[in-house]
């Protein structure tokens, strides 16, 4: 009996210490994934301006776990991440604004039956209805800002700044009124224009009359798949 009792008492160590070694074991199959949006327009040398709120998803394809949602601002995607185990996702990114107009293009990016299988940065093609007004800094006088208003509305939407223009993105159809104030004369020009998606609007003031150029550069984004 004593013996039996023995050889029992040793297979439970024996499980037990199996057991505390296989819990210390790290899980081979979670891959850390980041995000890059293929932005970055061709025909254009205007750099995709990023920001607002945005949705990333990752619903499993061929793994059998629950899907992943996440909300963030994109002008901190550079900083995102997220575990991920092995096998094939479908992943989207959107970004959430509606309004006619916004400092920041929005667009929608999708891949369907990626496989994860190493530690990576995923960029995928995306697509915009935006379009994009820009205006040389240079011409714009200091301490005023140009202006969007669209067609039929009072509502007043202030350009952003950034690659040296005072910029802001528009839904393609929409129609509106630009408003901005010459750096040299100090005369204020006006604008209508309706916006097409995927084109750039570069506005140049015509001195000495109240007229603006209006230079179109189409553009499409890069469709990279890494």
């Amino acid at each position: 009996m004593r013996k039996i009792l023995f050889i029992l008492f040793a297979t439970a160590i024996i499980c037990n210490g199996c057991s505390k070694e296989h819990s210390t074991n790290p899980v081979k199959n979670l891959f850390k994934i980041s995000i890059k949006p293929a932005l970055n327009a061709i025909d254009s040398a205007w750099q995709q301006v990023l920001g607002g709120e945005a949705l990333i998803s990752f619903i499993p394809d061929t793994v059998n776990v629950s899907s992943i949602k996440d909300s963030l601002n994109l002008k901190s995607i550079a900083s995102y991440n997220r575990q991920v185990l092995a096998g094939t996702y479908n992943l989207s990114l959107s970004t959430e604004s509606t309004a006619i107009a916004d400092t920041f293009i929005r667009f929608n990016a999708q891949v369907n039956n990626f496989l994860i299988n190493k530690d990576q940065t995923i960029s995928f093609p995306a697509t915009t209805n935006d379009g994009v007004i820009t205006i040389n800094k240079s011409v714009i006088a200091a301490t005023t800002i140009p202006t969007f208003i669209p067609a039929g509305t009072n509502t007043v939407y202030n350009f952003g700044l950034a690659n040296g223009c005072y910029f802001i993105y528009v839904t393609g159809a929409a129609s509106g009124r630009i408003t901005f104030t010459e750096v040299t004369s100090g005369y204020t020009y006006m604008k209508d224009l309706t916006i097409t998606a995927m084109n750039q609007y570069d506005l140049s003031p015509i001195l000495n009359t109240s007229g603006a150029v209006v230079h179109l550069h189409p553009f499409h984004l890069k469709a990279i798949l890494n």
